[in-house]
């Protein structure tokens, strides 16, 4: 529950902000670029306010569960989660059906 509460309340986060990156560089009025500087400023908060909350709950479900923190006896395959990582954003497509990345 709450990693999908984690991704769920982040993506859209890591989306605003990249959009207001991607408009702050755009020409604008002075009062547009402040108004954007603190829709990025207070997007940052809130994606800090978010991590520190989950961390905390993260914490809080160790203690009660009392797990043992010892590493995995697996490695983690960063090429293969890579991969998949580009096969998910290569499928994805946004809300009128049309492809996120360009062929």
């Amino acid at each position: 529950l709450m990693a999908m509460l984690s991704h769920e309340i982040r993506s859209p986060l890591h989306g605003m902000m990249g959009l207001t990156d991607a408009m702050l560089q755009m020409p604008s009025s002075q009062p547009l670029q402040r108004q954007l500087g603190m829709v990025k400023g207070c997007s940052a908060r809130l994606l800090d306010l978010v991590t520190n909350i989950m961390s905390v709950a993260q914490a809080e479900k160790m203690k009660v569960e009392k797990v043992d923190q010892r590493r995995p006896d697996t490695l983690v395959d960063f090429g293969a989660i890579v991969d998949e990582a580009c096969t998910m954003i290569g499928n994805s497509i946004d809300k009128t059906n049309k492809p996120l990345l360009k062929p």
